[in-house]
């Protein structure tokens, strides 16, 4: 007799044990010394926490605490391996270890506040429902009141770096430079940026922040503007003379019910650069894409730069097309290596697909957007 397996059967049978090697690093101190007080405490908090395997070493359920030095301060890192046998077990066990980095913090058992948050098990950045489960943990956790979204930076395809990202525009719109960030604005903004550096004293009873406004056609429209306890002509009139920029003073409470609308001078200063990488953020996973990169996804655009989704190029047309571009360098033009190379590296990035001797923009190309990914601490201490 012939037994029918339910598919969803055969799939629990196929499940195997995952190992999550979790490492929360904390920000150095001068002043922190692993000292008795701090070991004992640690191993009295570390019970608490173990979850016993039949594995060795990290990986055995039990927190460990390692130190480095960092210039004259020292950093402490605290690892967890944990051991999942069953699939329903993953969130409970993942939040047990946030928590424990929490605490170490909480208690005064870290060199400082977490830094940054790393985790690692097998096929990490091919497995989604593995790393929604460690954000919902790490939200849970870390919420902090933030409105960014939490997200991993792919630095290998085990390896991911969990914090947050600001999100700007999506990549076509930076491509095309058709949103609100536009680099013709740069100047003033770097402008208004250095002399609030200059200046710092003068200013620091004050906020400064922009409010950009699209136009049908035409280059966005730029304010700058600035909030505090009250309207202050000196501050408006200091600006006007060093940066020949006018200032509109807006409310703290309105600023709060309109935030949305406005941009801080960091965001905008590198959602309109158009120089260097860009971060993109893909689904839940941010990657890095370089300058290079950029000049040959142009490549896939018509005259008119709009994405060409769905159309399959073949190498040649694309050759030629890089032979004529204006957005790649005059140098590599003519260089097959160089198409090559980057074809490679953009397949491996998830940018574009490949087939045989053919290509073309990777599905949900539309939907990718231009960030910045920002580790923990760098978040929390982020001028908005």
């Amino acid at each position: 007799m012939t037994t029918i397996t339910h598919p969803e059967e055969k799939r629990k049978r196929s499940l195997r044990p995952i190992v999550f090697d979790l490492v929360a690093h904390y920000e150095p101190s001068a002043h922190f010394q692993f000292s008795r007080r701090v070991r004992n405490e640690f191993d009295e908090l570390a019970k608490e926490y173990t979850r016993s395997t039949w594995l060795l070493g990290r990986y055995g359920g039990r927190p460990v605490m390692q130190t480095d030095i960092r210039g004259i301060g020292v950093a402490s890192r605290v690892e967890i391996g944990r051991l999942v046998l069953r699939e329903g077990k993953q969130a409970e066990l993942i939040t047990s270890a946030m928590q424990m980095f929490a605490e170490c913090q909480a208690r005064n058992l870290a060199s400082g506040p977490i830094s940054r948050v790393v985790v690692n098990f097998p096929k990490a950045a091919e497995r989604p429902r593995e790393r929604s489960v460690v954000r919902h943990a790490f939200d849970g956790t870390f919420d902090e009141g933030t409105d960014g979204a939490s997200c991993f930076v792919a630095w290998e395809l085990d390896h991911l770096e969990i914090g947050r990202c600001v999100t700007y525009q999506s990549l076509m719109q930076y491509l095309r430079e058709d949103g609100i960030y536009h680099s013709s604005h740069r100047g003033r903004v770097e402008a208004v940026q250095r002399h609030l550096q200059q200046e710092v004293g003068r200013y620091e009873a004050h906020r400064f922040f922009l409010r950009p406004e699209r136009r049908e056609g035409a280059i966005p429209s730029l304010t700058f503007c600035y909030t505090g306890d009250s309207l202050d002509r000196r501050v408006e009139a200091f600006m006007t003379g060093y940066t020949d920029e006018t200032l509109e003073f807006v409310d703290a409470e309105d600023y709060e019910d309109q935030r949305g609308s406005f941009s801080s001078l960091s965001d905008y200063e590198r959602a309109s650069r158009r120089y260097g990488g860009l971060w993109i953020l893909q689904d839940d996973i941010v990657r890095r894409l370089s300058q290079h990169h950029v000049g040959v996804l142009y490549l896939f655009f018509d005259e008119k730069l709009q994405p060409q989704l769905g159309r399959e190029f073949a190498w040649d047309e694309l050759y030629q097309r890089q032979r004529v571009s204006a957005y790649i360098p005059r140098a590599s033009r003519n260089s097959q290596t160089f198409l090559d190379m980057v074809l490679e590296e953009m397949v491996r990035g998830r940018f574009i697909t490949a087939e045989d001797d053919s290509y073309q923009l990777a599905e949900g190309f539309g939907d990718f957007q231009h960030v910045t990914f920002y580790q923990l601490d760098d978040f929390r201490k982020r001028q908005v």
